[in-house]
Order: structure tokens, then C-alpha cells, then sequence
């Protein structure tokens, strides 16, 4: 080989060792700054724990230098948020802005509102002590939950329970969809209970108290409580999981 060529050789390699020292440079840059979002939201954050966060995208420094993250995403085990205490929670961002108070162009979420979250919100609507739990799915495959409440039938006070499957109707309000009614041990549909109670149980809203700006997207129930996603647009993330 000849020595112009070998020097040319030389060259291309140094090029791609220093093309691969700057990815992982880069790289670690990326890594860090995602551990310090993380252990941001576990400092400030309220009920935040397990949380991680990953930046997308290349190059990072580039990203930062014009402060927009294209692509972040992250979990946590466990959050609160409002009044309401998330597990197993999703997220990920876009054009998010790397500093306080975070603001991001779209955000979308997704966790577990465990089912002592739900019985309490339920309690308001019924007007009585409410327990909820999983049940077996529907005859549809979909995700169903019990509710037993008390309740006055021609006079008297008997335990209903109700088989409902969890809708969304509009961007605050999960609807339970009750398919079926156990009044004191005997399985009914809806239409045959009597005193109107039928009418009262059919749909039972449950009404989400939301940041401003975020939507209810969809809901399914699940063995530890109803998972619900949600969406946001040009929202300000520590507004979201501030303290208090």
C-alpha cells in the first residue's frame, strides 16, 4: 500500500473514532440530563416515585442549545396528581422546553386511578358507603368493575351490587356502563329492578376534578383499578405535579 493511501486510511479512521466519541458523548449528555428530569419530579413532584425519564432524538446538545426537546418520555410507579394517586404511570412529551415550568407542546399520559381513588369519587355520586373492586370481564371482553352499594327497595334497605363496564362521554366524566344488578343475592337486569332504581344505576357518572387544558382520553379497567389516559396541549408539566 502506498504511504498516501495509508495516510488516507489514518485519517478516516480518526474521523470515525471522533464521529463515535461526540455520539457518545452525546449520548451521556442525553443520559444525564434525562436522570436529573427524573429525580426532579421524585423531589418536587407530590407521591412521585420510580421515576424515569429518556430524551430522545440526535443530536441532544443540539436540542438543548435551542431549548426544545423533540421526544421525552418516562414512567413512573407512582404519582399524584390533583387529588387523585396514579401507579404504573406512562408519559411522553414533545417540543418540551428544558427548563421551568416545562412547558410542552403535546403531552399524553396514561396510569392506574387505584379503585379506593374511584370508590371515593363514586361515593359522592350514590350518596352512600360504595365498594368497588375487579369483576370478570363482560360477555364483550371488555374490562368490567363491581360496585356494591346499599339501597332502599320498597322500603327496605338491601346490598346491590353492580357488574359496569367504564366509558369515557366526555373529556372530564368516566360513565359506568352497569350490565348487570344483584339486589340482596338474586341477579337482575337494570329494566326489572323496581322503586326506579333501575333508572338511578343504569349510568353512574364519575366526574374527574382535571388540570386545566387536560382531557380524558380513554378508560379500561384493570385487576388494581381503571387505567386512563390522558392528553394535553400547550401545558406547563410543573404545573401539572406541583405540591399541593
Amino acid at each position: 500500500m502506498s504511504r498516501p493511501r495509508r495516510g488516507w486510511v489514518r485519517a478516516l479512521v480518526t474521523l470515525l473514532v471522533l464521529a463515535a466519541l461526540l455520539v457518545a458523548a452525546d449520548r451521556a449528555a442525553a443520559w444525564f440530563a434525562g436522570n436529573a428530569a427524573a429525580q426532579a419530579l421524585e423531589t418536587r413532584g407530590e407521591g412521585v416515585t420510580g421515576a424515569d425519564v429518556s430524551v430522545h432524538g440526535f443530536p441532544f446538545l443540539t436540542q438543548l442549545a435551542a431549548g426544545s426537546l423533540d421526544d421525552v418520555t418516562g414512567t413512573m410507579r407512582s404519582g399524584t396528581f390533583g387529588t387523585y394517586e396514579l401507579r404504573d404511570v406512562r408519559f411522553a412529551t414533545s417540543d418540551l422546553e428544558p427548563r421551568a415550568p416545562y412547558h410542552a407542546s403535546a403531552a399524553q399520559a396514561d396510569g392506574v386511578l387505584t379503585y379506593a381513588s374511584v370508590q371515593a369519587a363514586l361515593a359522592d355520586q350514590v350518596g352512600a358507603d360504595v365498594s368497588v373492586g375487579a369483576a370478570e370481564p363482560a360477555e364483550d371482553g371488555a374490562g368490567a368493575l363491581e360496585v356494591t352499594f346499599p339501597a332502599t327497595v320498597l322500603g327496605a334497605t338491601v346490598d346491590v351490587g353492580a357488574t359496569a363496564v367504564p366509558t369515557v362521554t366526555d373529556e372530564s366524566t368516566v360513565t359506568l356502563d352497569v350490565r348487570s344488578v344483584t339486589v340482596a343475592g338474586a341477579r337482575l337486569d337494570p329494566d326489572d329492578l323496581p322503586g326506579g332504581l333501575g333508572d338511578r344505576v343504569r349510568q353512574i357518572a364519575v366526574p374527574l376534578d382535571l388540570p386545566a387544558g387536560v382531557a380524558l382520553r380513554s378508560v379500561a379497567a384493570e385487576p388494581e383499578g381503571l387505567r386512563i389516559a390522558l392528553a394535553a396541549q400547550d401545558v406547563d408539566l410543573a404545573s401539572l405535579a406541583a405540591e399541593g
